[in-house]
């Protein structure tokens, strides 16, 4: 294999985990706070499930973790995983 090819299923594997884990963080945070009105409109609904935009768990971390630290703190630790867990993947795919 050449050292310039480029590993596009490696990348692409890598950036879907980490997208799902950061928006399963959010889900699971919104879930924990009970879909209040206080973390903004929803980007879309399914099947009556307020669904958020991935990035979302930044800011309302950001802006409620005061009210919440413990919430917050399981929804990074979720988002964080991805990370570790793309790492692994990635080393695994190479």
């Amino acid at each position: 294999m050449s050292a310039t090819k480029i590993l596009w299923g490696q990348i692409l594997t890598v950036f879907l985990i980490v997208l799902v884990t950061i928006w399963t963080a959010t889900q699971w945070t919104a879930w924990r706070l009970g879909y209040q009105a206080q973390l903004g409109p929803p980007w879309f609904d399914l099947a009556g499930l307020p669904i958020y935009y991935p990035p979302s768990l930044f800011w309302w971390w950001y802006f409620y973790d005061a009210y919440a630290p413990n919430v917050f703190v399981e929804g990074g630790l979720i988002a964080v995983s991805g990370g570790f867990l793309s790492i692994i993947v990635a080393i695994g795919m190479s």
